[in-house]
């Protein structure tokens, strides 16, 4: 692995993230709750890479790079379980709220006080289990209620089958940092280039779902056209 190729994930990654924000944002009054919330987790994810891409070149900054994902973790979980309180019809929000909350204590504590300026996998380990659980949990309600007989065409499914492949993933894989580092001596750039991969999956599985949102929203308009006309 090169630093050439981990260069083109990351731009890629940062990229697909600004793409899945403006097709969940664009058309902001019509769009749900659900599609306008994921739109902000990305722009979120593009703001932090970016962010990262800028400290690189202010050699005196350079060692707070990593502080800029704790806090996308913290609002990316915020919104998530915003997201999941609402899919998983839920009345009360208690246990969302104590979720967010518990993790951003956690997170910042982490980040002030544990691994500071060095990668912050706890707080991926922390965050990706938390966000497994909302994703099973969806998958449990959707076999139970199965609102559609084409659940590959609610857009909810592949937000969800995004969510629990990546984070499935980096759960995986921030286990075994130390690991993978200090034992079988792999460096950090193959680490992070296996990261910024499952990434891009979770994006494109995304833009599928946003696909079909859009289908949605075009079949409404077309079904006011109809009505308005005759």
């Amino acid at each position: 692995m090169t630093i050439e190729i981990y260069l083109y994930l990351a731009i890629a990654q940062t990229a697909l993230s600004a793409i899945v924000a403006i097709a969940a944002l664009i058309r902001y009054r019509f769009r749900s709750s659900i599609v306008r919330l994921l739109g902000f987790v990305f722009l979120t994810s593009f703001l932090a890479n970016s962010a990262s891409f800028a400290l690189v070149n202010f050699s005196t900054m350079r060692i707070f790079i990593n502080a800029t994902y704790p806090v996308y973790l913290i609002i990316g979980l915020a919104l998530y379980s915003r997201i999941y309180h609402i899919n998983l019809h839920k009345k009360n929000p208690k246990w969302f709220v104590l979720a967010a909350t518990t993790f951003t204590i956690f997170a910042l504590i982490n980040l002030f006080f544990v691994q500071k300026t060095a990668p912050n996998s706890y707080s991926y380990i922390f965050s990706s289990a938390i966000i497994i659980i909302y994703s099973l949990s969806y998958f449990y309600v959707l076999i139970r209620d199965l609102p559609s007989l084409y659940v590959h065409h609610l857009p909810m499914f592949w937000f969800n089958s995004a969510l629990l492949v990546f984070h499935a993933g980096t759960f995986f894989l921030f286990s075994f940092q130390s690991y993978l580092i200090n034992v079988l001596k792999n460096s950090m750039l193959v680490y992070w280039s296996f990261h910024n991969m499952l990434s891009i999956i979770e994006h494109l599985i995304v833009l599928v779902g946003l696909y079909y949102d859009l289908r949605i929203l075009k079949s409404k308009d077309l079904s006011f056209k109809s009505v308005f006309k005759s």
